[in-house]
């Protein structure tokens, strides 16, 4: 998602942007209930888990979900402002 809002492809920018800000709200709570279920676990390309290492971050995750939360949400309440 957050790919997709960052370099959204030609032709489809305003589709994109617009799919988004109408759904950021459902979006968000989405995104706060992957969070809840997060159990820190890094994970592969592939979708497959990576076992090594522990957690590390604030939200105690060592696989960026966090961080790319907290980006994706600036972007969608950005995009609700019409920034």
């Amino acid at each position: 998602m957050l790919g997709n809002l960052k370099a959204p492809p030609e032709p489809f920018a305003e589709i994109i942007q617009t799919h988004f800000r109408i759904k950021a709200r459902s979006i968000s709570t989405q995104l706060d209930e992957w969070l809840r279920q997060d159990d820190g676990k890094g994970t592969l390309p592939d979708g497959g888990v990576y076992s090594g290492g522990g957690r590390s971050d604030a939200s105690g995750s060592n696989n960026g979900l966090a961080k790319d939360v907290e980006e994706l949400k600036k972007v969608l309440k950005d995009l609700e402002k019409g920034l």
